[in-house]
Formats: C-alpha cells, sequence, structure tokens
C-alpha cells in the first residue's frame, strides 16, 4: 500500500447535465457534460441537474369576484441556467415546491379580482402575472 488516500474514479456526465463536484464536502466546481476523472473518495460528484426544459403542472382552486369557486391549472415551465447551477443546487432546497407556492400565491391575488367570465377571457393576463 502506498501513501495514496483515494482511488482514482471515473465519472460520466450526460448531455444536457452539469455535475456538482465537491472536495471533502466542500463546493469545488461545477463539470460539463462528458467523461471526467475524480480521486475518490477524497473529491466526489456529489449531484447532477439537468438542463433540460422541465414541465411543473400546478392546480389552484380559487374563488372569483363573484363567489364562484373555480380551479385554475396552470403548466409553468422552467429549466436551469447553467451559470446559476451552483444556487439552483445549493440554494433552493424544493425547487419545485417553491415554485408551485409563487404560482398559487400569484393565481390566488389574480383570479379573485375577476368574476368568472373575465377570468375565462384573460388568459393571458394570469400567464403574465405568473
Amino acid at each position: 500500500m502506498g501513501d495514496d488516500m483515494g482511488f482514482c474514479c471515473l465519472q460520466c456526465i450526460r448531455t444536457q447535465e452539469v455535475g456538482v463536484v465537491e472536495d471533502l464536502g466542500q463546493f469545488k466546481r461545477l463539470v460539463d457534460p462528458g467523461l471526467h476523472c475524480v480521486c475518490w473518495p477524497l473529491v466526489s460528484v456529489v449531484g447532477r441537474l439537468s438542463l433540460r426544459i422541465q414541465q411543473l403542472d400546478v392546480v389552484c382552486e380559487t374563488k372569483t369576484k363573484d363567489n364562484v369557486f373555480v380551479q385554475v391549472a396552470v403548466a409553468v415551465q422552467f429549466k436551469v441556467i447553467t451559470e446559476s447551477a451552483y444556487d439552483a443546487y445549493y440554494r433552493l432546497s424544493d425547487p419545485r415546491g417553491q415554485i408551485q407556492s409563487y404560482v398559487f400565491d400569484v393565481v390566488r391575488s389574480t383570479v379573485p379580482r375577476m368574476e368568472l367570465d373575465e377570468a375565462f377571457a384573460s388568459k393571458a393576463e394570469i400567464a403574465s402575472a405568473v
């Protein structure tokens, strides 16, 4: 046995993904798609983030101005920007839950100001508010 503390390990990052590399638990760098050599267990790829466009379907029940309950279905499309991958991995604990909460807040503050017919007619206004 030598003085080596780790083993050379090959990690593959797929196309449309970015890998998060940590060195002894501390963020080291982001790695692009391809084959990468890391010195495991000191250095490891701890996570992968998809750069593809993802969709989150949110259904929100709210009341209109004329006291009619409606269910509003919103499809939110989002993606991780490569330059913001650090923030997406380390600063957001539940991105989908946070997006869903934001959509609920916007829909529940927009639709109650409209009557039922107006809410159906102003799909673009609700979409721009989200």
